[in-house]
C-alpha cells in the first residue's frame, strides 16, 4: 500500500468515526462530532456536503434511538438520565409548543441526546419530532457542509467570527415566526366565540 492508498484508508477511518460521533451523540455521546466533520469537510471540500448530508442522517437515526429509549423508559427514566437543570427546561417548554421546543432544543447548547430522549418520554408525535430535528440537525451539520464546499477553509472562519451574529439572527426569525404562529392561533380561538354569538 502506497501513500495514497495510506491516506485513504485513513481518511476512511475518520469519516467512520465522524459517522459514529454524529449518531451515538444523539442519545449517549458527550462527543461532538462537528470537529470531525469540519477537519473532514476541509481535506475533501468538494464532498463536503456529502459529509454533511450523512451526519445529519445518523445525527437523526441517533435522535430516533434516543426518542426509542424515552418512550420505553418514561419520563421518570429520563430524569435519571437528564440533568435536572435541563430536565426542567426542556419538559416546561416542550409542554407549551413542541414543535419549536424541539427546533430550538436542536440549535442550542441543551445536548441533543436530551432533546430526543425528553420528546420520547413525553411521547411527542414522532413524525414532528424527526421532521424538526431534520431540520435543526440539518442546519448545524449540513450548514457546515455547505459552506466548506463554497468557502474552503475560509469557512472556518466565518464560523468563529460570525456564530453570535447567526444565533442572534435565528432566533429573532424563531422569535417572529412563534409571535406569528400563537397570533394565528390565538385568531382561530377567538373566530369561533364570534360566530356563536
Amino acid at each position: 500500500m502506497g501513500f495514497y492508498g495510506s491516506l485513504t484508508c485513513c481518511f476512511h477511518r475518520v469519516l467512520y468515526f465522524t459517522l459514529l460521533a454524529a449518531f451515538t451523540e444523539s442519545f449517549i455521546s458527550p462527543i461532538l462530532p462537528d470537529l470531525l466533520l469540519i477537519t473532514l469537510a476541509i481535506a475533501n471540500p468538494h464532498n463536503a456536503i456529502y459529509y454533511g448530508l450523512a451526519a445529519t442522517a445518523v445525527s437523526i437515526l441517533g435522535g430516533l434511538i434516543g426518542y426509542m429509549i424515552g418512550l420505553k423508559l418514561g419520563l421518570p427514566a429520563a430524569r435519571k438520565f437528564i440533568p435536572p437543570k435541563y430536565m426542567n427546561k426542556i419538559q416546561t417548554t416542550v409542554q407549551e409548543n413542541a414543535l419549536w421546543a424541539i427546533f430550538l432544543a436542536s440549535l442550542s447548547p441543551i445536548p441533543y441526546k436530551f432533546v430526543s430522549i425528553t420528546a420520547g418520554a413525553l411521547k411527542i408525535n414522532m413524525p414532528v419530532f424527526l421532521c424538526i430535528s431534520l431540520l435543526g440537525r440539518g442546519k448545524r451539520f449540513l450548514l457546515e457542509g455547505v459552506l466548506i464546499y463554497y468557502f474552503g477553509s475560509q469557512a472556518v472562519e466565518i464560523f468563529t467570527q460570525h456564530k453570535t451574529d447567526m444565533l442572534i439572527i435565528s432566533l429573532i426569525v424563531i422569535l417572529v415566526a412563534s409571535i406569528i404562529a400563537y397570533a394565528m392561533k390565538r385568531s382561530k380561538k377567538a373566530a369561533p366565540a364570534v360566530n356563536k354569538l
